[in-house]
């Protein structure tokens, strides 16, 4: 579930509500549009209720780190995945909830800014600990299951810190979302423990202009890659500035597609030989022939650009790397129908061995390999491919594979 917080518009100051995803951010009293840059997780606060006679600098804000995404595990002849959206304590204090619950995704959150006062709780607990706390699920969902694990890998996650409210009232430290008491506290114990706000935590916002010709670049709110009409460029984020990337789009004899945009990956391997797309048929021990094409086709993995329910992300994955051969080149021509590009490049290249393991047919023989297997990318490329409107779906139209509406938009949502 997403959260729905409060950012001001970084150009008129105007309250603007947002989700959890948001990237690019169009003011609707102002209209002027920015990409939003971060350095490190989010930070969002929840609302507070504290008592008119607590002054605002007086209130101290403890940490919670929260995960949201899909982990892919392979465990004996398995592969799984399980869907975790989890919050824990970013420091151990006996007195505070282990947990937030539901109440970020209930509550409208504000991101932290320099205008709030008060004194922060440092985090003590790392990031990483939270991802193995998250790992553990899938243990503990995996139990009926007697062997090994071969391979974990998160994907689509997103890691941010959500602080509580908390204030001192007649030497009681009290809950300021609920102001309920919570335990007896001293107040300069407590300032010992935090710090104020630092600019880091700020995000900071590009002008959505082509840095080539200087046309206003277009993307939805969650997307991560903006494209330029004019110059039929495309941009990602980096190092604080957007950087051209490789892109093409397949052409279609339909009138009315909707494109959807797959990392078109080239991949050197280690711990196993795979140099060709024929040496991956054969690894996987598909069904077919191996013949001279395909030992002469390059390693390529074609991995969803967006995100979808694990068995589905798993389902195109799979079946689009496959089938392939039956994919034209594309051209550098932007389409009205374009689905947002919202699971990053990074994130398609540890899916890898989850597709790989997916595609497997004798998954007996090829799991236990998966530790020692490697995946160095080569080359990568955003291809959009066409799908055409049959109803309740989409079909892509030269490999014939379906995606239901339904699914994509619920991907919106993870």
């Amino acid at each position: 579930m997403d959260l729905t917080i409060h950012q001001n518009c970084p150009s008129c100051g105007a309250t603007i509500e947002l989700n959890e995803a948001d990237r690019l951010i169009r003011c609707p009293y102002c209209e002027v549009k920015n990409f939003m840059v971060t350095r490190g997780p989010l930070r969002f606060v929840l609302p507070d209720k504290a008592p008119s006679h607590i002054e605002r600098q007086d209130l101290f804000y403890a940490p919670y780190l929260r995960f949201k995404g899909n982990i892919y595990y392979c465990k004996g002849n398995y592969l799984k995945y399980k869907v975790v959206d989890t919050t824990r304590q970013g420091m151990n204090i006996s007195a505070l909830p282990p947990s937030l619950g539901l109440r970020p995704q209930a509550m409208v959150i504000s991101l932290v800014t320099d205008e709030l006062k008060g004194c922060f709780l440092h985090q003590t607990i790392k990031a990483r600990t939270l991802l193995e706390q998250a790992a553990q699920l899938t243990v503990l969902d995996s139990g009926d299951i007697k062997a090994d694990f071969y391979h974990r890998a998160f994907i689509g996650e997103t890691l941010s810190c959500v602080y509580l409210p908390l204030y001192i009232d007649k030497e009681v430290l009290h809950d300021a979302v609920t102001n309920k008491p919570l335990a007896r506290a001293v107040a300069e114990k407590m300032r010992i423990m935090g710090s104020t706000y630092r600019e880091s935590w700020t995000p900071h916002f590009l002008a959505t202009l082509c840095p080539r010709c200087g046309d206003s670049l277009v993307g939805e709110h969650d997307s991560l890659i903006l494209s330029c009409y004019n110059c039929h460029s495309s941009w990602e984020e980096k190092q604080g500035g957007f950087q051209m990337i490789r892109w093409s789009s397949v052409v279609s004899r339909h009138k009315d597609i909707y494109s959807l945009p797959f990392w078109k990956i080239h991949a050197y391997t280690k711990g196993v030989e795979m140099k060709s797309f024929g040496d991956f048929l054969r690894f996987t021990n598909q069904p077919v022939v191996v013949q001279k094409k395909h030992k002469e086709m390059e390693l390529v993995f074609w991995i969803p650009a967006f995100k979808v329910r694990p068995s589905t992300f798993l389902r195109l994955g799979k079946n689009m790397t496959l089938t392939q051969s039956k994919i034209p080149a594309g051209e550098e021509l932007m389409t009205k129908g374009m689905h947002p590009v919202t699971l990053e490049r990074t994130e398609a290249i540890q899916a890898l061995k989850s597709v790989m393991a997916g595609a497997a047919l004798n998954k007996k023989k090829l799991l236990p390999m998966l530790p020692d297997i490697r995946f160095r990318p080569l080359d990568t490329e955003l291809v959009y491919l066409p799908f055409f409107d049959k109803g309740h779906d989409y079909v892509q139209e030269q490999t014939a594979l379906s995606l239901a509406k339904s699914v994509l938009h619920f991907g919106r949502k993870l």
